[in-house]
C-alpha cells in the first residue's frame, strides 16, 4: 500500500521543522492538477462490481478519468479519500508513464484536491526525480539516505529521503522504498499534510 501516513513521513517533518523555509511562494499547479479546486476529472468507467473497468476504457482513446469515490481509499474522519488517476496517453505525465497501472493518484480533502501520490521507479529513476523536484522547489528543507534493497539483486540499496516544507505547501520524497524497485512522491497542501498528521488513519492508493 501507498500510504500517505504520519509514519511514513514523520522523521522528515521533525527534521524539516528545524529548518529554514523557501521564501518564494510555490505554484498550487501540480502535474496539470489545481490545488485547493475541486476535481473535474470524469469518473471512470466501472464494472458491476464497482471497480476500475479496464476492458472499457482505452488510454490512447478515452480521456483521463480517476475511480469513483465509492471505491476510494477513505480516512477515519471520512474527510479525506485517495483517488487514482488513470491517464489518456496525450495527457499522462512522463514521472507516471510505465511505472504501474495505478501510478498516480488525487488526495481529496473536504472535497477539493489538496495533494498528489505519485508512485516512481524507484532507484532507477530517483536521481532524475530528486534533480526534477529541486529544480522546482529549491533546496530542500531536509535530506537523508534512505535503506531499502534491490529487488533483483537481494542487495542493499541506498536511497533519498527529501522533504520541501513551503507556507503553503509540502513535498515528500522517498527514492526508494522497503525495496529499492519502487519510490514515492507526496505532494500536499499545508492543510492536507496537517490532516494526515492528525489522522488516526490517513488515505492511501490501493494496489
Amino acid at each position: 500500500m501507498l500510504a500517505l501516513t504520519a509514519a511514513g513521513i514523520s522523521a522528515a517533518a521533525q527534521a524539516s521543522h528545524r529548518a529554514r523555509s523557501p521564501t518564494s511562494a510555490p505554484s498550487l499547479q501540480i502535474f496539470g492538477f489545481a490545488l485547493e479546486q475541486p476535481p473535474t476529472l470524469i469518473t471512470c468507467p466501472t464494472t458491476r462490481d464497482g471497480l476500475f473497468d479496464s476492458r472499457s476504457w482505452s488510454p490512447t482513446l478515452d480521456s483521463t478519468c480517476m475511480e469513483s469515490p465509492t471505491r476510494a481509499d477513505t480516512s477515519a474522519d471520512g474527510r479525506a479519500k485517495t483517488l487514482p488517476v488513470h491517464f489518456s496517453r496525450a495527457e499522462e505525465p512522463a514521472l507516471a508513464a510505465g511505472v504501474h497501472a495505478r501510478s498516480f493518484a488525487l488526495m481529496i480533502l473536504d472535497g477539493t484536491v489538496q495533494g498528489v501520490v505519485v508512485r516512481t521507479s524507484g532507484l532507477d529513476s530517483q536521481k532524475a526525480v530528486y534533480a526534477m523536484l529541486r529544480k522546482k522547489y529549491g533546496t530542500p528543507t531536509s535530506v537523508a539516505k534512505a535503506r531499502g534493497q534491490n529487488g533483483r539483486t537481494g542487495k542493499a540499496a541506498e536511497g533519498i529521503s527529501a522533504s520541501w516544507t513551503m507556507a503553503d505547501l509540502r513535498v515528500d520524497f522517498e527514492g526508494i522504498g522497503t525495496t529499492a524497485d519502487e519510490g514515492t512522491i507526496f505532494i500536499t497542501t499545508a492543510s492536507a499534510f496537517e490532516h494526515a498528521m492528525k489522522s488516526p488513519s490517513a488515505p492511501s492508493m490501493p494496489e
